[in-house]
């Protein structure tokens, strides 16, 4: 069984607030998200550390726990 199609008018569905036309700091529009980009002459490596860090502890527990399944049960 075939249905007609549905005809819809194309129509806009959410507009930015009209205090945003004056927000030039970021984000566009709808001001600053978590996802903007940090500055071109900007530095990253304290976050790139931080990553590292928690990579490395959760490897080390891992190998951890590894060695103690190993150890324990042959």
């Amino acid at each position: 069984m075939k249905f007609p199609r549905e005809k819809r008018e194309s129509r806009t569905m959410a507009q930015p607030p009209p205090e945003a036309v004056q927000r030039v700091d970021g984000g566009g529009a709808w001001g600053p998200t978590q996802f903007d980009l940090p500055d071109r002459n900007g530095s990253n490596s304290q976050a790139i550390l931080i990553v590292s860090l928690i990579g490395v502890v959760v490897l080390l527990i891992i190998a951890g726990l590894w060695a103690l399944a190993y150890f324990q049960f042959t």
